[in-house]
């Protein structure tokens, strides 16, 4: 609903993000003729009326739908004249934006906003352009006039300062009524005829703009405006809509932004995108010190996660207190835990879509942070002015004078470091073709008290090119090339060893980008060369009882072709959806063991080895289609729900709590087969107070008709029958969401809430009856509330609660020659450690407004677990020397842990 008082520009914001517009290509919808016969009665009978019968939408606040119509003349007449008969005697109009929305308004309004008295507040309230707006700028050649004499202007508002685009900027033709704002990625277009007129740019903030141009035919103006100190009320403005949950189509999809996780209270002053994700609903880990993170019940090892097209098989650095992302490079993250769009493939839980963001093709940037363990750096600038960019960055820890400050002797003698490092060069060659080059490497370091270390690295290259083809078609070529190498050194006498293992891949991917009217698709097509580098483990001391052995590399091609489409309906119905078909291949020659029961291969089972010598070993394709509707019940709410078949081709081997650098990836081949999943979403979204306050409930139900489990202390490592130690199943994951979210005021924040439950029945595992999965967790909250005190102090704080996860433990012991003690067992997963609490809390200093200033600085203080809770990460069983047993529990981090940063920005 639009309410009086309120600039029209929101609304015309709104409208254009939710309905898809059209490039004016001819005459004004007002010009066109209708057919009136009788009398509507109501201005809101008209709209009905009149948005059957044609082509564009006209929407009219609530307020006026009930005013009277009279005296309409009959017959055929312009629309344009229709509306002026109807809606005069009210003082009402209709304004046109982008020649397909027609939203009724009061001449008082429009005047009020596009008028003298809103340009006035401006004027007193900002400084003058530097721009030379003097001279006229001749828009369009004499070649490309349009024959009914009407034209578009079009292009791109950014800040001149940060080449962001500017979001909700009017742009007026003055002295007439013509205006229109620009789209979330800062474009507009706006009809007008040829001939010369003077235009106003401006939004809240920046510096208005009067630029005269001569229009000849249809072209582009592209324009920057500059930042100033405003005294009006303040104005919220968002990248995605504010009612984006309610009208987008997509179900089970969170979106996480570096200005949204800025105010988080952090774990040693550092924003992590990893860490925002964690406070959403559906996505939980295990608790401090577990790398990754587990999407609605599902695997760690189930989540795609991808840094533009790059794919990154460890996402955290020191063992999950930090992720792999650098957020201040990150321009978006965007999390599909329901159905994810096709095409993205190869897991079964989610997708995680991380997009950095070019360096500026205007000026230099200087960014970072200075923490008491970690530090970040950040550069961006041109190299050719608006043609060549270049962004480097890079962090890294300094955290072992920290560890040497704890009493414990144990901790004394750990270390932790790590780093990462990001360049991205962007090229335009012209206004349709552009080359992105980026890399990124990142490695951690961890020992612990001189027993045992941790040391993994990621190098990745990628290369994008893409392409405009005619007005509607983007091409986009993607070539990615990466390593993952993990190594774990035991440092004892006769364990001293070293155990590596990892995966390279090379991914080629091309996708072609339809975006019409109405309608709206994408397709292509994707292929991933994988080669797991083989196990292998040596000793690194001369009295070490370790031998050396190793396993043969596995090498497997995937192929995707994929499909995605949107289109809607209506205005109340829409849908995306889309289709991926994948083949995988598992390449030899390979060596392997022949089995009595090759469907349940066992040790004892093995006839001999053999070599397969084919160069396809064994090949699994499947169909996926992915599926989501909405519909909106009223303007403020509606009904989603969404079907996606998954399927994950190589699987991350572990039977621990958590996925550590020990751990290795496992393609799928003739014993291993791939996992296979069905995904069901259904929600309800709903908005308040012109959407100031953001509600949902959303249901979801994962079927997986196709995976694996360990047997009873299984043997992992090193080993060339890997098949022996695992057994097939099928598993249930199934659960209900709850957010609540405040988006703007004073204090804002959200709740978020998640029921989920994660069950496997596999033959051979607890009677063969359904148990708990390791990431099963009932009940999962996050409350984040931010107080913003003024414009430069702001306090936030963050709880979070969860359910313990389970464990197996003894439940008896048996003493077998009175010397050797047996543990009995529980039944898989029977028993859960203590739930989990936390209290976070964080005080930021912002940076000052002064316009002059180029250095802005900002201060951020944070206490993680301010109450100093022992979280346990572990219950485990300790057995002494005299066959006594002890129950243990290990903490991570038990004491509460301050952090200080101080952020800087040289513009």
């Amino acid at each position: 609903m639009i309410s009086r008082g309120r600039p029209i520009i929101y609304c015309i914001f709104l409208l254009s993000i939710i309905f898809p517009t059209q490039r004016v290509n001819g005459q004004s919808p007002g010009r066109q003729h209708v057919t009136v016969e009788g009398n509507p009665g109501t201005v809101g009978a008209l709209v009905g009326s009149l948005n059957a019968s044609i082509h564009e939408k006209i929407y009219s606040p609530e307020q006026y739908l009930a005013l009277p119509v009279d005296g309409l003349p009959q017959g055929s007449i312009q629309l344009d004249s229709l509306l002026a008969y109807a809606l005069d005697p009210n003082s009402l109009q209709v304004l046109w934006h982008r020649n397909s929305i027609g939203i009724i308004i009061e001449r008082s309004e429009l005047t009020k906003v596009y008028g003298a008295e809103y340009f006035q507040a401006l004027e007193e309230s900002v400084e003058v352009s530097k721009s030379d707006d003097s001279q006229e700028q001749v828009i369009g050649s004499i070649d490309n006039i349009s024959a009914s004499g009407e034209l578009v202007l079009s292009g791109i508002i950014t800040d001149e300062e940060t080449e962001e685009p500017v979001i909700g900027a009017t742009i007026i033709i003055e002295g007439s009524n013509a205006g229109t704002a620009t789209e979330v990625d800062g474009s507009y277009e706006l009809s007008m005829s040829s001939g010369s007129h003077m235009i106003s740019v401006q939004y809240v903030g920046y510096t208005l703009r009067r630029i005269p141009i001569k229009v000849i035919s249809s072209g582009i103006l592209d324009i920057r405006l500059s930042r100033s100190t405003v005294l009006l009320d303040e104005v919220v403005v968002q990248a995605r809509a504010q009612d984006a949950n309610v009208q987008s189509t997509q179900v089970g999809v969170t979106s996480v932004s570096t200005k949204k996780i800025e105010k988080l209270p952090a774990f040693l002053g550092e924003v992590d995108i990893i860490k925002g994700l964690l406070l959403q609903p559906g996505v939980s880990n295990i608790g401090e010190g577990s790398s990754g993170f587990n999407v609605r019940g599902g695997n760690v090892d189930q989540n795609l996660i991808m840094i533009d097209e790059g794919m990154i098989f460890n996402a955290s650095h020191a063992l999950g207190f930090f992720s792999s992302f650098n957020s201040d490079i990150v321009s978006e993250a965007i999390l599909y835990k329901g159905t994810m769009p096709a095409t993205f493939g190869g897991r079964l839980a989610s997708a995680l879509d991380v997009k950095v963001r070019d360096g500026s093709f205007d000026k230099w940037h200087l960014k970072g942070g200075l923490g008491v363990v970690s530090s970040r750096f950040n550069i961006d600038g041109p190299i050719k002015k608006d043609k060549t960019s270049i962004l480097l960055s890079g962090r890294s820890t300094y955290s072992n004078w920290v560890l040497g400050l704890v009493k414990n002797p144990e901790v004394n003698n750990s270390s932790a470091y790590f780093y990462d490092v990001n360049m991205r060069l962007a090229h335009r060659f012209n206004e349709k073709n552009n080359l992105t080059i980026s890399a990124y490497a990142s490695d951690d370091q961890f020992s612990f008290n001189e027993a045992f270390g941790f040391d993994y690295q990621t190098i990745m290259a990628q290369g994008q090119y893409r392409k405009v083809i005619g007005e509607n078609i983007l091409s986009t070529t993607n070539v990615v090339w990466s390593t993952y190498d993990s190594q774990q050194d035991d440092l004892n006498g006769r364990d001293a060893s070293r155990y590596d293992t990892g995966l390279e891949y090379v991914k080629l991917k091309e996708t072609l980008n339809y975006l019409g009217e109405q309608f709206q698709a994408n397709a292509g097509l994707s292929a991933i060369h994988y080669r797991t580098k083989g196990n292998e483990i040596n000793p690194t001391d001369p009295i070490s009882l370790i031998e050396s052995d190793a396993l043969q590399d596995q090498k497997g091609i995937e192929w995707g072709l994929y499909g995605d489409f949107a289109y809607e309906f209506s205005p109340r119905l829409s849908m995306t959806g889309g289709i991926r078909y994948s083949v995988f291949n598992f390449l030899g020659p390979y060596d392997t063991y022949l089995y009595q029961n090759p469907k349940l291969p066992r040790e004892e089972d093995i006839i001999e080895p053999t070599t397969i010598e084919k160069s396809i070993v064994e090949s699994f394709h499947h169909l996926q289609p992915r599926l989501s509707l909405r519909y909106n019940v009223t303007a403020n709410s509606s009904v989603k729900a969404g079907y996606g078949r998954t399927v994950q081709y190589i699987n991350q081997i572990f039977n621990s709590e958590s996925p550590t650098p020990t751990n290795f990836w496992q393609l799928s081949n003739t014993y291993i087969k791939p996992q296979l999943a069905h995904n069901f979403s259904l929600g309800y979204f709903h908005n308040f107070n012109q959407n100031l306050w953001i509600t949902s409930v959303e249901g979801f139900y994962r079927n997986i008709d196709q995976l694996f489990d360990y047997i009873d202390f299984a043997n992992l490592l090193v080993n060339d029958h890997l098949e022996t130690e695992l057994l097939p199943g099928i598993g249930r994951t199934y659960g209900l969401e709850l957010s609540i979210n405040k988006q703007i005021g004073t204090v804002h924040g959200w709740l978020s809430y998640t029921y989920s439950r994660s069950e496997r029945k596999i033959e051979g595992i607890n009677k063969g009856e359904w148990y708990l999965s390791n990431f099963d967790k009932p009940h999962d909250l996050s409350l984040v509330t931010n107080f913003q005190i003024n414009k430069r102090n702001s306090i936030s704080l963050n709880f979070t609660y969860g359910t313990g996860r389970p464990i197996t433990v003894p439940v008896n012991k048996h003493v077998v020659q009175n010397r050797i003690v047996v543990l009995s067992y529980s039944d898989r997963n029977a028993f859960r450690i203590p739930n989990y609490h936390r209290l976070d809390v964080s005080y930021s200093l912002a940076q000052g407004f002064r316009k002059s200033k180029r250095f802005k600085t900002s201060w951020t203080f944070s206490v993680y677990n301010l109450y100093g809770r022992k979280n346990p990460y572990s219950v485990f069983i300790e057995q002494d020397s005299d066959g006594g047993t002890s129950i243990n529990r290990l903490s991570i981090l038990g004491s509460a842990f301050p952090a200080l940063t101080f952020n800087f920005e040289l513009l």
